[in-house]
């Protein structure tokens, strides 16, 4: 208790004498300039570079509800995604239903994540064909479920879907076991999916089974047949690392390779890479096929320590010229950085508004720094509400890396937010796709909903930092919340079609 209270007083004393230091530091960043009371503030622009804008962001969770037989009150959240031929994708959610009916979400709200049931529900899966339209002349983006299958015995937890270098769909697993909270593994493996869709009677349709992307060229042409898919996993192949940590999870697979990145704890880097050779019958690793040993890691994390780490998040596709893989990472920042009010006394020195760096914690000594406890504390949200935050603040990162040895990174961006009317602080990324000329994120929020949020290729070089120009501003890196595209109410660009 006695250091528990010196601690708190010493972050107090010291983020005082940081006040200053934390708005000349915020003038100097290119994203997260503006501060908002109340709301994780937005992305601005500033000499440096034009602000970036989020196209769309789409809620899939109502459409893979009214489909599925799920149980009243469920949770679906954190979907991978890949394209399987035109319109078509496949999506794999987390699924949970609180132990207390009256914890259990509600569709259209954000109020009830899973933290606050202690994860005592029940925990599953779902594994879903979906096809996704763009109508052309509203720019509104329809979700339909084509079919899927309920997985419920037992918790595979976050999934990342990706094709190997055959184009073969995999689904790539760092199945946890152990209780939330206490000791806990990781085994890290790929399970095959297998897809295999119907078509039902129709205009000039008779009952046949085909494969998706004859189905795909035949919905996109205007037939009216009805449609129904089925897609179930194959047997699990382990990826063997001998050197993982037990926790060491959140690997990253590069779509149309068989090449994955290894998320290295707390510091991400050095890039480090495995060839498994084939995910069939992958090859059991003792080192690295590759490592790019760039400096920026870690000063990164000899800056931060806990109070900010980056880990793996999507697989990484690549990118149109060839030259480079871009990926999504998730970054988890201590509530103290962003949110005053999660420390006692600290909110009544620096104010209840949302920060956006962790520049204020910095003069703490090392030894404090990696102390600080993670806990839970109540929010005051946007809409005056007050509300249980989670312990950490996800947000997401871009990064983009060489495609030829050794992988080096070459861009990173600063923290982003998709926008979002409500914050518990849970936002996770666990796919990256293309639809049309726009890149979509496929991510949960809240762990509550399953969204996707479509970016422009201009918003994301916006967003993206050479590394060394990155490295030499590590102090001021920051979070900000991706604002729509101007011109475009909110209201217009959330929710989802009923059909396509």
């Amino acid at each position: 208790m006695r250091h528990a209270a010196a601690l708190t007083t010493a972050l107090i004393l010291l983020s005082a004498l940081a006040h200053a230091q934390t708005a000349a530091n915020a003038t100097h960043t290119p994203l997260g300039t503006g501060v908002q009371a109340d709301v994780h503030p937005y992305c601005k622009c500033s000499k440096r570079g034009c602000q970036p804008y989020a196209r769309k962001v789409v809620d899939m969770t109502p459409a893979l509800r009214a489909a599925t037989a799920l149980p009243d009150g469920a949770c679906i959240f954190n979907p991978a995604l890949i394209r399987i031929s035109g319109s078509l994708y496949c999506t794999f959610t987390r699924v949970y239903v609180a132990a207390d009916p009256a914890k259990r979400c509600v569709p259209g709200q954000l109020d009830r994540p899973p933290f606050m049931d202690a994860w005592n529900g029940t925990l599953a899966n779902m594994l879903a064909v979906v096809r996704i339209r763009r109508k052309r002349l509203t720019s509104e983006v329809a979700v339909t479920v084509m079919g899927y299958q309920y997985l419920d015995q037992v918790n595979l937890e976050d999934g990342r879907l990706f094709r190997d270098q055959h184009g073969r769909i995999f689904l790539y697993l760092s199945v946890p076991y152990g209780k939330y909270g206490g000791d806990r593994a990781s085994v890290n493996s790929v399970y095959r999916v297998y897809i295999s869709c119907k078509r039902g009677a129709g205009a000039g349709a008779g009952n046949s089974t085909a494969a998706p992307a004859s189905l795909a060229a035949s919905t996109a042409s205007g037939g009216n047949a009805t449609v129904t898919c089925v897609a179930r996993l194959g047997s699990p192949r382990l990826l063997r690392y001998d050197r993982s940590l037990a926790w060491e999870k959140n690997w990253v697979p590069w779509n149309g390779t068989s090449l994955m990145s290894y998320s290295h704890y707390g510091p991400f880097g050095p890039h480090s890479v495995f060839n498994w050779s084939s995910y069939r019958e992958p090859h059991p690793h003792s080192r690295f096929v590759a490592a790019a040993n760039e400096s920026f890691f870690h000063a990164f994390h000899d800056t931060f320590m806990h109070l900010i780490h980056l880990s793996g998040g999507t697989p990484a596709i690549l990118e149109a010229s060839g030259g480079s893989f871009l990926a999504v990472g998730h970054v988890r920042i201590h509530p103290g950085c962003l949110h005053p009010q999660s420390i006692p006394g600290l909110a009544a020195l620096l104010g209840d508004r949302v920060r956006t760096n962790c520049a204020h914690m910095l003069k703490l000594p090392t030894e404090m720094k990696e102390h600080i406890p993670f806990r839970t504390f109540m929010y005051r949200d946007p809409r005056g509400n007050m509300s249980k935050h989670y312990h950490v603040d996800y947000a997401f990162f871009l990064y983009r890396f060489n495609s030829t040895p050794p992988y080096a990174v070459t861009h990173i961006s600063h923290g982003i937010l998709p926008p979002s009317d409500d914050h518990f602080g849970i936002v996770f990324p666990s796919g990256l796709e293309r639809l049309g000329s726009d890149y979509v994120i496929s991510y949960g929020d809240a762990d509550q909903a399953a969204k996707l949020m479509l970016l422009k290729q201009a918003d994301i070089n916006k967003l993206l930092v050479p590394l060394p120009v990155m490295h030499a501003r590590i102090i001021a890196y920051s979070v900000c919340t991706l604002p729509f595209a101007p011109g475009l109410a909110a209201s217009a660009l959330m929710g989802v079609g009923p059909g396509g």
